[in-house]
């Protein structure tokens, strides 16, 4: 496919920056009346954009400085969930203030007990008339404590197959019966991560996704669709991208040091790899193909790609790396803002390897789905799932 995006003198350009430079300051109201908040969403929402159009009015408002309210979860992976297979009551209460920044959105996914399986989740939905009550908890629920909504995957029939069993609902995080506790990291930043947990919280049927018992595909598509985010360079938790450190290194003249510019033309290598393989996922979306395996394949090579940047660039900064707050490169360096800095990704990015799936268990998808190499056992996959439970020997103490 070409590479290049249309020119400067392409006419959806020119639409694109005469209304950038009538509306300078737009409020979140005015970017979704004109499409521009969300261009992939279908109208009233968006403008059922394609993906070249996408770039086109990102490098825009990019270019007028103009920025969208932070709401990835609603806009990327929960909310096209919502939009789909959202019960008419459900959509018109969440879908607009939270693609606004409103109310912001976040994914209850892990639980304590099923390590890295998210099937063997134990977090329970009865249904109770028009409600569910549930009960249980959740774990590494990012930005909890500031979300409104939490789309999470509950376990509706415990005596079902171990996959067939979950649902997946919309859940208010003010709710009564509900209590988050941060889990502090070593980045020395405010927590990014939290622990949930559900007694006998009432969450109404029409904030069911879909219907009962389909929530793990569900739950596949929305976890896809945030490892495609996660694949592409300094989309994972830093905007700094191995393009950058290369810039970084040589205002400060490190790049004459010849170990260090090996290093650094290797991650640069890497990183144009990741902008190859995010190209080709933008070519499946043009094509109208649901995020696959190879958001596995991006997300498993792009994990450690973000943590040699920061471990090199941590090397070269030498004591002030080690200290908050200090200036590492030269001051014509681009530095991101809050967590995507310099000083930020050396102490996070060791999370990436546990966020959106393990690295092994991306080894795991591409061995299977894109090698064909024979599936892994799991004897607990099939039968009610409740007695595989119950049979489960105990943990281990610590």
């Amino acid at each position: 496919m070409d590479f290049d995006l249309p020119g400067e003198d392409d006419p959806r350009r020119l639409e694109i920056r005469a209304w950038t430079k009538a509306n300078p300051n737009p409020t979140p109201r005015q970017l979704l009346d004109v499409g521009y908040l969300a261009p992939h969403w279908p109208a009233p929402y968006g403008l059922s954009a394609a993906p070249e159009l996408q770039i086109l009015i990102d490098d825009e408002l990019q270019r007028a400085g103009i920025k969208r309210p932070y709401n990835v979860v609603a806009e990327s992976n929960c909310g096209p969930s919502l939009l789909t297979h959202g019960t008419p009551e459900a959509k018109e209460r969440y879908l607009i203030p939270g693609l606004l920044g409103e109310e912001r959105w976040c994914q209850l996914f892990s639980e304590p007990s099923g390590g890295s399986d998210l099937s063997a989740l134990r977090t329970t939905a009865v249904r109770d008339g028009d409600h569910y009550i549930v009960n249980g908890s959740k774990i590494w629920t990012s930005g909890a404590h500031h979300a409104f909504l939490g789309s999470m995957p509950v376990r509706t029939d415990p005596h079902a197959a171990k996959h067939a069993g979950i649902s997946n609902l919309l859940v208010e995080l003010k709710s009564p019966g509900i209590t988050i506790r941060p889990i502090a990291d070593m980045s020395g930043y405010p927590n990014e991560f939290n622990e949930v947990f559900f007694d006998n919280v009432r969450v109404p049927v029409v904030n069911r996704l879909g219907e009962e018992g389909d929530g793990w595909r569900l739950t596949m598509q929305m976890l896809q669709s945030e490892r495609v985010k996660f694949s592409q360079p300094g989309g994972a938790a830093s905007a700094l991208t191995a393009r950058d450190l290369v810039i970084a290194l040589n205002n400060v003249g490190a790049l004459r040091d010849a170990g260090i510019q090996e290093e650094a033309a290797k991650l640069y290598i890497e990183g144009e790899m990741l902008r190859l393989l995010s190209m080709r996922s933008l070519s499946d979306r043009i094509n109208a193909r649901r995020p696959g395996p190879e958001a596995a394949v991006g997300k498993m090579i792009n994990t450690p790609h973000t943590q040699r940047i920061f471990q090199l660039a941590l090397q070269v900064n030498g004591h002030k790396g080690m200290l908050e707050g200090e200036q590492q490169f030269s001051p014509d360096t681009r530095q991101g803002e809050g967590r995507g800095n310099w000083n930020f990704g050396p102490w996070f990015t060791p999370a990436l390897t546990l966020m959106v799936g393990t690295t092994e268990i991306m080894r795991n998808v591409v061995g299977e789905r894109v090698l064909g190499l024979p599936r892994e056992l799991d004897p607990s996959a099939k039968g009610d799932w409740s007695q595989q439970v119950q049979n489960k020997p105990p943990a281990r103490a610590a």
